[in-house]
């Protein structure tokens, strides 16, 4: 009986391998949802102690504090809270770094507006621990985060400063037709993440940048998405629907640039801090005559691929010392 059992097994086998490669030769369309060969990895800028992940939209900073040298009761705590004020003071110094535009770091604002100054404290002070880890000499070592767009985030303090306007979105239809967002390949270029970037065409006149996009939505997603890439591998094989696929998966939700997006090759890098992006003047023409991605660019659905970061942010580099801290103190931009 077990052997007969065995054999009647064999080809039901046989019929779900043969499922699963009709699914992945056909890309997906029997209805099982399928992962990409290759995929986007996330844009992450390590500086000091920290790091600002431009893909998730967070900046990490970690500190560590120290027990009283007497040591006695509550020992372990007063090191945590040491270890938290310090992660604070180090991710102030990040968020001072950040490249605003093309041109400014967060410093410049915060020395000249005392508003965009207060808010960002506020918004450290309010900073989320993620992480806290007892050492063995009896040190504390702590992470906090703080979101770099949506609520209570860096990109909503400065957009005081860019004048950014409501636009009226037109509706999202699901026509399966036109543009969803638009995909453009930096790589090799040297491109440097930014809150604010603007797209150029080759005659310097602005594509996209906060002059384009709806406040609202750069407030909770981002002027932009920084995505990392590899040289060599095709954005087709990674945005879009003829994305290659290996494996089923549970239903990915909807990427930022949507479905279809329109794949840009990127020219050069511009402005002092390298963060704008220069296309060529027939993109520009076609993104512009497009009316579909009109109502995109407002929804800031627009994702610039990099190259894996490794260095640290231009402009001001925080301090790279642990700074040690055994009591609280206060902390101001």
């Amino acid at each position: 009986m077990q052997e007969g059992r065995g054999c009647t097994r064999l080809p039901v086998a046989r019929r779900m391998l043969w499922l699963l490669a009709v699914a992945v030769f056909s890309g997906g369309e029997s209805g099982i949802a399928l992962a990409q060969s290759h995929t986007a990895g996330e844009a992450v800028e390590r500086v000091g102690l920290g790091q600002v992940n431009w893909t998730t939209g967070w900046i990490n900073a970690t500190g560590v504090g120290v027990p009283p040298a007497d040591g006695g009761p509550g020992a372990r705590l007063k090191a945590e809270r040491a270890g938290y004020v310090v992660a604070l003071r180090n991710l102030l110094e990040i968020v001072k770094g950040v490249r605003v535009d093309a041109e400014s770091v967060t410093d410049a604002y915060l020395v000249k507006n005392e508003v965009i100054k207060t808010q960002v404290s506020g918004f450290i002070q309010g900073a989320r621990i993620v992480k806290t880890v007892a050492q063995p000499d009896g040190s504390v070592e702590v992470t906090v985060k703080m979101p770099v767009w949506g609520s209570g985030s860096l990109v909503s303090a400065l957009l005081i400063e860019k004048s950014m306007q409501s636009h009226t979105l037109p509706p999202e239809t699901d026509t399966k037709q036109g543009y969803t967002g638009i995909v453009i390949d930096a790589r090799g270029m040297g491109v440097n993440p930014a809150c604010f970037p603007e797209i150029l065409d080759e005659t310097g006149t602005v594509v996209y940048g906060p002059g384009t996009a709806d406040r609202s939505a750069t407030e909770k997603n981002g002027l932009v998405q920084y995505r990392a890439l590899p040289e060599g591998v095709k954005l087709s094989s990674v945005f879009g629907e003829q994305a290659t696929i290996i494996r089923p998966v549970q239903r990915a939700p909807i990427p930022r640039e949507g479905r279809r997006p329109l794949r840009i090759k990127g020219l050069n890098k511009a402005g002092r801090l390298k963060a704008n992006v220069i296309i060529s003047v027939e993109d520009a023409r076609k993104i512009r005559e497009d009316v579909q991605l009109g109502g995109v660019l407002k929804r800031s659905r627009v994702v610039i691929v990099t190259d894996p970061l490794i260095g640290g942010m231009e402009g001001r580099s925080p301090r790279s010392d642990r700074r040690l801290a055994r009591m609280p103190a206060g902390i101001s931009a």
